[in-house]
C-alpha cells in the first residue's frame, strides 16, 4: 500500500479553495487523497467564486482559477457586457447571429461586428476594441491619427503645465509633428505604442529628432517597448513595464511620465526634498469623457479648414471614408488627389502639400518645368552686366555653356547670383 507523505487537507492553498459541498456529495475526501494526486477534485475560488474541477495535482502544481485567468466565460464576472458594458451597447446583434456580449471575453482576439451610434456596422476584434487604445468605427474615425493613450497623456500632463500643446507641429516643413510640446521648458514628448518599431517609422523619428536638436527642444520618448536604437533618437527614453492596453497600466505609465517631470517632485526641481510623487490624481475611469472629447478637438483645424484650395483636390471615391475634414494639414497620411487643371490621379503625403515648400501635382510640375526651359535667356558680363550672348531657351544655354538649367533658372528668378561664373535673365 502506498504511502502518503502529504495529504490535501495538510495544504493550506488548497483546502482555502476546496468545494466542501460538492466534493462532500461525490465522495471525495481531502484526508485521504495526496496532495500531488491525478484524481479530479471541485474548487471555488476565493476572489470570484467560480467553481470548477480540476486535478488535484495541477491545483497543487500552481494552476489557479480558469475564470480569474480568463481561459473560460462567466456571464456576470468576467464577460464582455460585464467588464464593458458601454462598448457591449455598440455590439451588432443583428450580423452576430447567437454570439452575444455575456459569451465573449473582453480580450479575446475574435473578430465581431459592431455597430456605432452613427449606424454604421464594420468588423473588429474585441482585444482591438476593449484596450486603451480601442480602436472605433473606421467611417467615423478614419484618417483621425491618434490614440487614446496618447491623449489620456496629454490630458495629465496638461494639470501641470497648462502651455501643453498637442500634435506640435511649428518646426516642421516636412508633415512631422511632435505629438506632446511643452514650451515652457522646451520639452517635446513622444509616446510610441508598439508599431513604433517598423523600420520606416524609425527613419522618419531619426530625422523628427535632428530637428528637434536644431531648435533646442529636448525630446523625451515614452515607449511600450524599448530598443538600443531608440535611445539613439530621442534624449531621454522612458521604458514602459506593460503594454498599454488596460487603464490600470496606462495609469501606471502616466505616473511614472509625471513623476518624471512634474516641478514638484523631480529631483532636480523640487522644493520640499520629501515629495517623489506628482501631486496629480490620475483617475482614467472617472476621467474617460473628458478625455475622448479632447480626442474630438482635434478634428477641429482640419486640411478642409485651413487649407480649402489643397481639400479641393481631394478625390472624392479612391481615398475610401478618409475625407479633408478628418486629417490634419501635417497628417503624414498619403493621400489621392485630381489635379485641378489638368485631371492628372496621384499620390501624395497630406503634410507635403501643406509645408513651407508645398509639392502638387507631378505632371503639372513636369511641364513647368519644361515651359521654363524653353525660355529664352540672356548671359551676362559678371563685372559690367553687359549682355554676352543670347540664347534662344534655357536648355541651349545649359548644352552649349555647360551648366545646370536649374541653376541658370534660380539666377533669372533671383535665388542666386551667378551660374557657371555669368549673370542671366530672362529675354
Amino acid at each position: 500500500m502506498r504511502v502518503i507523505k502529504e495529504t490535501v487537507s495538510q495544504v493550506q492553498r488548497l483546502i482555502d479553495e476546496w468545494d466542501e459541498e460538492k466534493n462532500k456529495e461525490a465522495g471525495i475526501d481531502p484526508t485521504k487523497l495526496g496532495s500531488q494526486s491525478n484524481t479530479y477534485a471541485f474548487w471555488k475560488c476565493n476572489k470570484c467564486g467560480y467553481r470548477w474541477r480540476a486535478k488535484i495535482s495541477n491545483r497543487y502544481n500552481g494552476r489557479g482559477c480558469p475564470c480569474c485567468a480568463r481561459k473560460v466565460v462567466v456571464p456576470g464576472i468576467n464577460d464582455l457586457a460585464t467588464t464593458h458594458p458601454k462598448l457591449a451597447q455598440e455590439w451588432d446583434y443583428e450580423r452576430n447571429g447567437d454570439l452575444t456580449p455575456d459569451k465573449v471575453l473582453y480580450g479575446t482576439s475574435k473578430r465581431v461586428y459592431w455597430l456605432c451610434p452613427e449606424g454604421h456596422s464594420y468588423s473588429a476584434t474585441i482585444n482591438h476594441r476593449s484596450g486603451v487604445n480601442g480602436t472605433c468605427c473606421p467611417k467615423c474615425n478614419s484618417g483621425r491619427q491618434t490614440s487614446f493613450a496618447e491623449q489620456a497623456f496629454f490630458y495629465y500632463i496638461k494639470k501641470v503645465f497648462p502651455d501643453a500643446i498637442s500634435r506640435y507641429t511649428e518646426i516642421f516643413t516636412n508633415g512631422m509633428e511632435i505629438d506632446i510640446y511643452i514650451p515652457s521648458i522646451k520639452l517635446g514628448i513622444e509616446y510610441d505604442g508598439e508599431a513604433w518599431h517598423k523600420k520606416d517609422k524609425r527613419k522618419r523619428e531619426q530625422k523628427k529628432y535632428a530637428i528637434c536638436k536644431e531648435n533646442g527642444i529636448y525630446l523625451l520618448r515614452v515607449m511600450e517597448k524599448s530598443s538600443e536604437e531608440s535611445f539613439l533618437i530621442a534624449d531621454e527614453t522612458l521604458s514602459l513595464p506593460e503594454p498599454l492596453y488596460e487603464h490600470k497600466y496606462l495609469a501606471r505609465g502616466i505616473r511614472v511620465l509625471l513623476d518624471r517631470i512634474d516641478p514638484s517632485c523631480n529631483i532636480w526641481t523640487r522644493k520640499d526634498i520629501r515629495q517623489v510623487y506628482s501631486d496629480v490624481d490620475i483617475n482614467i475611469e472617472r476621467d474617460e469623457r473628458e478625455i475622448r472629447a479632447y480626442m474630438t478637438k482635434l478634428r477641429s483645424g482640419s486640411l478642409q479648414e485651413l487649407y480649402p484650395d489643397v481639400a479641393a483636390e481631394w478625390h472624392p471615391h479612391l481615398n475610401g471614408t478618409v475625407t479633408p475634414d478628418k486629417v490634419k494639414p501635417g497628417s503624414d497620411y498619403k493621400a489621392v488627389w485630381i489635379c485641378k487643371k489638368c485631371g492628372n490621379i496621384y499620390r501624395s503625403v497630406v503634410g507635403h502639400r501643406t509645408g513651407k515648400h508645398p509639392t502638387g501635382c507631378p505632371k503639372c510640375g513636369v511641364k513647368k518645368v519644361i515651359d521654363v526651359n524653353r525660355k529664352a535667356v540672356k548671359m551676362l558680363d559678371p563685372k559690367t552686366g553687359n549682355v554676352m550672348k543670347i540664347f534662344p531657351s534655357i536648355s541651349e544655354a545649359s548644352r552649349q555653356m555647360r551648366i545646370s538649367n536649374s541653376n541658370i533658372s534660380s539666377v533669372c528668378k533671383n535665388k542666386r547670383a551667378q551660374a557657371g561664373g555669368y549673370g542671366w535673365e530672362y529675354v
